[in-house]
């Protein structure tokens, strides 16, 4: 790709401010073109969804483009380059976060793709020319996918898909998680259903992803994210505050925190496997749970 590229670290102005603040922010970004001013979603799923979720995905990217809400993903076949090319087809603007250097192309089928993207949005990496695409570096980026967006849908994935680790990072940097249900028993509608029983916002269209980020009567929302300085200032109501201040305590099991927090044991399961999900909890072994590293 023979583009001019820029390079930003936190210290710069050209550096976006939504990063600075989530846990782990990049050292530096690497960019061709421009990241947008409007509203990011993020739109990541299975890269080998099936026929439902490539047209789901494919009239969210249109959808959230005519509204003028920019798309964001890692740019992995399936899924994301189904609501790329939605987006990009509709006139909208995306961003796609490599988890290569910008002279690698990976998957090589979106070489014509990702040479829009400086025109239309942006291609930016934390890796330097040269770096190939290994495994950490894929799932480590998803959390710039999620940094970069109000918001994060997720559309067809497995109980173990890429996917998921988005949506963890999406609840610990305090984005609004959303899903595309599934039919029951499918294997692409394993984990999409999972984030549904546990919080994630039921979705059906581009609509009511504008409705769930109040984006139907405000399209230019501000991208200012408010800096979290503890897990406590995630929480989503009382009962998730009550938790996370009884595990700030320390690490313990489902009775202690029981005790701890005043709540019965069924709802601090929930809650805690809610928590779980949104990446602020996690599970040591013998089912003792402790506040998550954020850092």
């Amino acid at each position: 790709m023979e583009k001019s590229t820029a390079t930003f670290k936190p210290e710069d102005s050209g550096f976006p401010d939504c990063l600075r603040s989530i846990p782990s922010p990049p050292a530096q970004l690497y960019m061709q073109g421009r990241l947008p001013s409007m509203p990011r979603v993020a739109v990541v799923g299975s890269r080998d969804a099936d026929e439902y979720g490539l047209r789901m995905a494919g009239e969210l990217g249109a959808g959230l483009a005519q509204a003028g809400v920019t798309v964001v993903n890692g740019g992995a076949a399936g899924v994301d380059t189904a609501a790329l090319t939605g987006c990009l087809e509709s006139g909208g603007s995306a961003v796609v976060v490599l988890g290569t250097g910008l002279d690698q192309v990976y998957p090589a089928s979106n070489r014509g793709l990702f040479a829009r993207l400086p025109e239309r949005g942006a291609l930016l990496t934390e890796h330097a020319e040269g770096t190939h695409g290994l495994r950490g570096h894929f799932a480590t980026r998803n959390r710039i996918v999620s940094g970069l967006a109000l918001g994060v849908v997720v559309v067809r994935a497995a109980e173990k898909s890429g996917s998921l680790i988005t949506a963890r990072y999406a609840g610990r940097q305090g984005r609004l998680l959303m899903a595309v249900p599934g039919q029951a028993g499918e294997r692409l509608s394993g984990g999409a259903n999972w984030l549904l029983r546990r919080g994630a916002i039921l979705i059906e269209s581009a609509s009511d992803v504008l409705q769930a980020l109040e984006l139907t009567d405000h399209p230019q929302k501000s991208l200012a994210f408010a800096e979290k300085t503890s897990p406590v200032d995630l929480a989503a109501n009382e009962d998730e505050r009550q938790m996370l201040q009884a595990l700030a305590s320390g690490p313990g099991p489902i009775d202690m925190m029981a005790t701890r927090s005043g709540l019965d044991s069924a709802k601090t399961a929930s809650l805690l496997l809610q928590l779980e999900i949104k990446g602020l909890v996690q599970q040591q072994p013998g089912m003792v749970y402790s506040l998550a590293k954020t850092t």
